[in-house]
């Protein structure tokens, strides 16, 4: 089991460790945004605030326990941490099939074949990943059209299906309008449907995109105050 958080940190926990486990041990303030089932020959892709992706397999990590809080990305594979590169997004693959799908902090969206990151050669460290004209917020595995709900800063919430995103060739793709976004609000997370408890799904939807959502309800937000804080 591969576990990836917010703040960069990750674990490689077999199934019989994690089941004499307890609690996990994390940064305060820090999150899980990621579990995955892999082997070691699991190819592991994470991407950056600053449009770049590292590439290693999860055989280089050594197992651990949900006690410790792990490898901190940036420093295990050697990123530019003066400039505040962090790690964003992480996709474990051993196949590269499916589409990734990009969430961007101006409400935009990107989506393109994960094939785009395989390599031929063993190469640590691909440029020119991503777009980086907006920062990364969250970003998805595709095999099959999901439902995924955008949140802004401005507590504004819109349900988005990913196969309404146009699918690009090229890596770069700055992405297309979904959330229409006022003054200074920004994205502050994306998370999909199932993960969110929601009254009356209909506010929250639009027939017509981009779209500026609805803002979350009170019992909503009281229920959920967790995802968006």
């Amino acid at each position: 089991h591969l576990f990836f958080t917010e703040e960069g940190y990750f674990k490689k926990i077999t199934p019989a460790s994690l089941r004499m486990s307890g609690e996990h041990k994390l940064k305060e303030g820090d999150r899980i945004s990621m579990e995955v089932e892999a082997t070691n020959r699991t190819e592991l892709i994470f991407l950056t605030n600053l449009g770049q992706a590292y590439k290693t397999k999860a055989s280089e990590f050594d197992d651990t326990k949900a006690s410790v809080m792990g490898d901190y990305i940036p420093a295990k594979l050697g990123m530019d941490t003066e400039h505040g590169e962090r790690a964003v997004f992480m996709i474990a693959t051993a196949d590269y099939k499916g589409n990734v799908v990009l969430f961007f902090e101006n409400g935009k969206a990107a989506r393109f074949p994960l094939s785009l990151y395989e390599t031929k050669t063993n190469r640590k460290k691909l440029v020119g990943a991503l777009s980086v004209e907006s920062p990364l917020v969250a970003g998805f595995v595709e095999t099959e059209p999901k439902e995924l709900c955008m949140i802004s800063s401005s507590l504004k919430l819109l349900i988005v299906n990913t196969a309404l995103i146009s699918l690009k060739q090229t890596k770069a793709t700055k992405g297309v309008q979904l959330m229409t976004l006022r003054k200074k609000a920004i994205i502050t997370d994306v998370l999909e449907k199932e993960r969110v408890q929601l009254d009356n799904e209909h506010r929250y939807r639009s027939k017509n995109l981009p779209a500026a959502g609805a803002t979350i309800s009170e019992e909503d937000l009281g229920r959920q105050l967790s995802l968006v804080e």
